[in-house]
């Protein structure tokens, strides 16, 4: 006797949409099967906890490194980012906003596809993490710049 399964219905999560209504009331969080992490069309419906505190460091860091980088300039400091040193000339508080926006956007992204393979690498997880690690020693370089 054969007993093959055949999908006669289109599965909802067809195409990916990591922000869906099915964030709010789903259950999958993670690709049915091993192999799905690596394609694009597999979504998930309930994120790692742990990825909202890494988000949230990020953005915190992201505004410490903006109030940083104020106070270095105050102190006579330059901006090498040209993009951000041209916000900074325009107006600091669309230097802030610009700031705090770009990285939310980004974080909110790597969070949306955190189960998928970037290039069949590495996974977007990871980056996220390295996000952090690098805004902490950004943090770190500029506390040393402002006490020396």
């Amino acid at each position: 006797m054969n007993y093959t399964v055949q999908r006669r219905e289109r599965e909802r999560r067809s195409r990916l949409r990591p922000f869906s209504m099915y964030a709010i009331c789903g259950r999958r969080r993670r690709p049915r099967r091993a192999g799905d992490a690596m394609f694009v069309e597999h979504g998930v419906d309930i994120y790692p906890s742990g990825l909202l505190f890494v988000t949230l460091a990020i953005l915190l860091l992201c505004a410490l490194d903006a109030h940083n980088t104020l106070v270095i300039l105050s102190l006579g400091g330059i901006e090498m980012n040209p993009f951000m040193d041209l916000l900074i000339q325009t107006d600091l508080y669309l230097f802030v906003g610009i700031k705090f926006i770009l990285t939310g956007v980004g974080a909110v992204l790597f969070v949306g596809y955190h189960h998928l393979y970037l290039w069949k690498l590495v996974k977007v997880r990871y980056i996220l993490y390295s996000v952090l690690v690098l805004y902490l020693l950004l943090i770190g370089y500029q506390w040393v710049l402002l006490a020396g």
